[in-house]
Parts: structure tokens; sequence; C-alpha cells
């Protein structure tokens, strides 16, 4: 294979495939936002069964979608490669793939008696909890096929159409709430559980607006298959074979604060609203460089299908330092309107104070988390997912969740238990340690793959000098 013209790596075009992804990515978060804001508002014990069945439906859901992410960087290399069909192709193996995923996901969620007992809920927190996680389970079919629509959009740099199917969803995410929650036109008032039935519906109606864009927007035409095909084992061996990592790191990633936030349920309604209006918070930060993340991958993988490795390099460590000088800026801002913005989450004064306390967890570890999760989604642009899923495991597991739950419930070493904010001191230092071991990881590999390029080192720099910054 000849090498192709090599993609745009300015930071201008990085902004360009990042910026709808975060506009995107923040209109999901807002719409937790909106659920948090709406559940607190009618007491602890609503925003408690949130607290509770939110991290479990995001555990489950993000761990699947992290299969079928594969999709990004398969796609993305043969973006970049001019290889268009094969995009399409893929996306049909990712569709199947998603069928499959959805079998092992629904039982889970569904099996709602285990979600309860780990979480030690009773009453109408229970009750509530349980009818949450019952229709996001009974939608989650949806949800995952619409996540192959997200990552085939971010691969062919069409991003936009992610943003605007996300904007719409979180449009009518505050009406539909209320219908379900307050119970209008004639609906049963059904409290924190109508944010679950909130959640489902409105999945439901986004991904048949992502089908509906693949099938009938004209540029996109040209990245479909030539024919509709069974499933194929050679792609999705290869799916699996990048994806399933993907997953198990996602799992690790979010299951230590989903599981952490199930663990703190069990300190009362006060902590758990606390965490997770702390939570909301450090997520709505989390999406600059998740987005950046994003992007970055994406251009790494299209610099390898176009056979242009020394460029993927640049890509990914100019990405790191831009998004941790941002972030950077984010915490100072934090910092100083901490108080501010946990006022507006609740009026309740008992959790705003555990709130604040907690968000300075959250300063402290917010530039390594965005280190990271650059250079954690880096390696997956080349393809590398297997050794990063042991990093995260030990170190989010073993160092945030398992640390945590010594220091939360136990921690005598430090005259403890400390309670939440052992979970949280715990987790602060296990993404410090992550992100400067995943970030030296990404260096080392990139040089390697450099090594490779079939282009001088004039003509890179040719490239390079080209790519003005802006």
């Amino acid at each position: 294979m000849t090498s192709q013209t090599p993609p745009d790596i300015s930071l201008k075009a990085l902004f360009k495939l990042a910026g709808p992804i975060l506009v995107a990515n923040i209109a999901v978060i807002l719409s937790g936002t909106i659920d948090t804001v709406m559940a607190g508002q009618l007491g602890k014990d609503h925003l408690a069964a949130l607290g509770l069945a939110l991290p479990a439906t995001l555990l489950v859901y993000l761990a699947l979608t992290g299969v079928l992410q594969s999709l990004s960087p398969i796609a993305g290399h043969h973006f970049g490669a001019k290889d268009f069909t094969k995009v399409g192709e893929e996306v049909q193996q990712n569709l199947y793939l998603g069928v499959g995923l959805a079998l092992i996901g629904m039982p889970i969620l569904m099996y709602t008696p285990f979600w309860i007992d780990l979480g030690g809920a009773s009453g109408d927190v229970a009750d509530m909890a349980a009818t949450y996680l019952f229709w996001t389970g009974l939608t989650l079919p949806f949800c995952l096929w619409g996540r192959t629509f997200v990552a085939v959009n971010s691969a062919i740099n069409r991003p936009r159409l992610t943003m605007w199917v996300s904007v719409g969803m979180l449009a009518l995410k505050a009406p539909l709430n209320a219908l379900f929650m307050y119970g209008y036109f004639g609906l049963p008032a059904m409290g924190g559980a109508g944010i679950g039935v909130s959640f489902a519906v409105i999945n439901v109606l986004g991904f048949v607006c992502y089908w509906a864009i693949w099938q009938f927007d004209k540029p996109i035409r040209a990245f479909h298959a030539e024919h509709l095909s069974g499933p194929r084992w050679d792609l999705l061996k290869e799916q699996l074979r990048v994806g399933i990592p993907i997953g198990l790191t996602t799992f690790f990633e979010v299951s230590s604060f989903a599981l952490m936030a199930i663990f703190v349920s069990r300190l009362g309604a006060e902590f758990i609203s606390a965490h997770q209006v702390v939570s909301n918070i450090t997520s709505m930060l989390y999406q600059i460089p998740l987005s950046m993340g994003i992007a970055c991958s994406v251009l790494v993988s299209q610099c390898l299908g176009a056979r242009w490795p020394s460029l993927s390099r640049i890509v990914m460590i100019r990405s790191v330092i831009t998004t941790c000088l941002i972030s950077s800026c984010s915490v100072i801002l934090l910092y100083i309107f901490r108080g501010p913005l946990v006022n507006f989450y609740t009026p309740d004064q008992e959790v705003a104070h555990v709130a604040v306390s907690l968000l300075l967890a959250g300063c402290i570890y917010h530039v390594f988390d965005a280190m990271q999760c650059v250079s954690g989604f880096a390696l997956r642009g080349y393809r590398v997912t297997k050794l990063p899923m042991i990093i995260y495991g030990i170190f989010l597991w073993g160092l945030g969740l398992g640390g945590g739950y010594y220091f939360g419930f136990y921690g005598g070493i430090l005259g403890g238990p400390l309670g939440v904010y052992g979970f949280w001191g715990a987790t602060a230092f296990a993404l410090t340690v992550t992100g400067l071991v995943v970030f030296g990881m990404a260096l080392w590999i990139s040089a390697q793959r450099a090594k490779d390029d079939p282009h001088s080192a004039e003509e890179v720099a040719q490239v390079k000098a080209a790519a003005t910054l802006l």
C-alpha cells in the first residue's frame, strides 16, 4: 500500500474535531445535570435513588459501548487509507456486535435485586432505583446501536452529526423528565424513577435519528458497504480484539466511580447526594479532555491509515500538552467557584458542605486525569489496548476503588474510617499515578511506530511546518 496525502495535524484540525464532540458530550452531561437538579428538588430520597441507579446503568452501558468503540480507530484507519466502502462494512459488523452485547447487558441491568442489595438501599429509594434500572435495561440495544453511529461519525470527520442529535436529545430531557416524574397527562407520578423512563425514550429516539442520517445523508453514502452482509468473523474478530480491552478499560474507569457511588450510598442519603453532585461537576470538566482524546484517537488512526506514523506522534504530544493547559485553567476556575456551583445543585446545606470539601479532590487529580484520558485514546488509535487495560485495572481498581474501600470503611493507619473522603482521596491518588504511567506508555509506543515511517525526516518536517497551529 502506498502512502496517502497526510491528514491535517494542526491544532485547528484537532479543535475542529473536538469542538462538536465536546458539545455532544456536554449535552450528555447536561442531561445528567438536569436529572440531578430535578431529583434534588424532590428530596434526598429521589436524589439517592438516582445516585444508585445512574452509576449502575452507566457501569454496564459504558463498558459495553467501550467494546463497540473499536469501530472508531478501525474506521479511521480505513478513512485515512481512502478505503471508504470498508467503513460501511465495519459499521454493519459493529451493529451485529451490539446485538450480542445487548443480550449480555440487559439481564444484568434488569436483575435489580443485585444492585439494590449492593447499594444497601431500602424503601422508596430501592423501589425508584429498581424501576429506573428496569427501563434502562429494556432499551439497552438502542443505546448501543446509537453508539455505533457516534463512533463512525467521528472516524469520518462528521462529528457535527452527533452534536446535533445530542443537542436534540438534551432539548427533550427536561420535558420528558417532568412528564414521567410528575405524572402529566394522566400518567402516574413516578418521582426519581421517571428519569429512567425518560432516559429510555430519549435513547430510542436518538438511535432512530442516527440510523436515518446514515441511510439518507448524501455525503455519507460514499461510506456505505457495497452490499448487505451477515456477520463476518474476520471483521468481528478484529473489532473484538481491539474492543474487548477497551470495554474492560472503560469498565475499570467507570466502575471505580460507579461502585464508589454504590458503596458511598451505604453512608446515608446526605453523603451519596453530595457524591452525586460532585460527580456531575467533575464529569462536566472531564468532557474537555474526553473530547480532545477522541479527536486525538481519530487523527492518530487516520495518520496511520495514510502511512504517516511520525505525524501520529506529533498529534499525540500536541493533544496532551494542549489538553493539560486547558485543564489547568479549568481547575483554577473550579477552585474559585466551587461554593456557588454546589449551591446551584442543592439547597441542603449539609449536602453542600460535604460536596464543597469533596471538590478539592477533583481539583487535585483533574490535570492528571486529562493526561491519562488523551494518552489512553491515542493508544486506541494505535490499536494498543491490552496493556492499558491492565494498567487501568491495577491502578483504578487496586489503588482507587480498593484503597477507597479500605480508607472509607476502615483506614486505621490514618485514624479512619474516613467515609466519603477516603474514597475520593484514594481516587485522586490513583488517577494521578495512572496519568503519568499511561502518558509514558503513549510516548514510547508512538516513538516505536514512528521508526517505521516510510517518509524521510525532511518530508515529515515539511508536513509539520505546513500544519500551522491555527
